[in-house]
């Protein structure tokens, strides 16, 4: 079996600022990090541009060869041009199959978010949400990450959907050690494709802080980005921060004592998964959460976590875990949890889907 990954949240190397090809967070999720694992089961797995050659379409791995791979099954991720449709129909026609992954609720964006403009039809009318409907719907199945994405894009996409949960690669990740000095809080990601998330917790992060409670970390910080200091009112010295990275080095950035996951009530992020609190697991991190649906059902599955709605929720699981004690045992239940959800658990399931088609 030849497997063709080409995703939209992979930057090309001549769009780089550094002159090399980069993973996004939830491409290297959703698709990247199953690569390797697809390989060792027999699957030959190619991954680069997508480029329609005459009558199929074929990877592009840019390895400076200009040697173009053909492939019986096309995994794409975030291409949203409008010349896909016909071109997912003739490919089928060829004998390849499409499968197109999506991962969040496209069609609910804020403009506020970096993506908006990206794929809104009045802003990008080469590429953008609405072509991604179509793109959808020629597809010969549609892998989602969430229960709230299959139910609401089954009111246009009619070929087969399939939730597949996100899973994480939890043996990269190492423990946090749980100290008796001041707890540090922290949260990773990029503020640049938020929903106004972070400014949840604007009234809440200051006042602990300046009542020398806790200790402020940002992991995945972009120079020119918004900084989590500014979101939550603090002085930019405040907040220890660590720059972005690729998802090889993603793990040395979970080092906090506690781990924020807030989310905004919002459509778009009731389509969000609960990879970050997979994430944050796998570290040993106990974790406050929105109490939004992937959020709700992973703490209501493992009993593990905490979930908070109101300001006063967020400051007593916050406050519950100053004890050292209690970290280090919540660390400890949510790691031996988390391997339910390990990247070996996502790769047989992968596999077993593509052996299907």
């Amino acid at each position: 079996m030849r497997l063709g990954i080409a995703s939209g949240d992979k930057i090309p190397a001549e769009r780089a600022y550094d002159g090399k090809a980069h993973w996004g967070g939830a491409g290297w999720v959703r698709l990247g990090q199953y690569m390797s694992t697809l390989s060792h089961d027999g699957v030959e797995v190619f991954e680069g541009l997508l480029v329609w050659n005459k009558t199929h379409f074929s990877i592009d791995i840019q390895d400076g060869s200009k040697e173009l791979h053909d492939v019986d099954i096309v995994y794409m991720q975030r291409l949203m041009h409008g010349t896909l449709p016909q071109h997912i129909k003739d490919a089928q026609a060829y004998g390849q199959i499409i499968i197109n992954d999506l991962d969040d609720w496209y069609w609910g964006l804020r403009p506020s978010n970096l993506a908006f403009e990206s794929s809104h039809p009045k802003i990008s009318p080469d590429e953008n949400t609405n072509h991604y409907k179509s793109v959808l719907n020629a597809s010969d199945l549609v892998t989602v990450s969430t229960d709230y994405l299959a139910d609401r894009i089954s009111a246009f996409v009619h070929c087969p959907i399939l939730v597949l949960e996100n899973t994480v690669d939890v043996a990269r990740f190492t423990p946090v050690v749980h100290t008796d000095s001041l707890p540090t809080v922290g949260w990773v990601g990029s503020t640049n494709h938020r929903s106004n998330d972070l400014e949840i917790l604007s009234g809440i992060i200051k006042p602990l802080y300046e009542r020398n409670e806790i200790l402020v970390m940002h992991g995945g910080y972009h120079v020119g980005a918004p900084s989590v200091a500014s979101k939550w009112g603090l002085p930019e010295e405040a907040v220890d921060k660590s720059p972005a990275c690729d998802p090889d080095e993603y793990p040395s950035l979970l080092k906090m004592d506690i781990g924020l996951a807030p989310l905004n009530d919002l459509p778009f992020n009731h389509a969000k998964s609960d990879i970050k609190l997979l994430e944050y697991s796998a570290s040993g991190i106990p974790w406050v959460g929105s109490d939004l649906p992937s959020y709700r059902k992973l703490h209501d599955a493992w009993g593990l976590g905490s979930v908070a709605k109101k300001p006063k929720q967020w400051i007593a699981h916050i406050q519950a875990l100053k004890n050292p004690d209690i970290r280090s045992k919540e660390g400890a239940l949510l790691r031996e949890a988390v391997w339910k959800r390990d990247i070996g658990v996502g790769s047989k399931r992968l596999l077993e889907v593509l052996k299907s088609l």
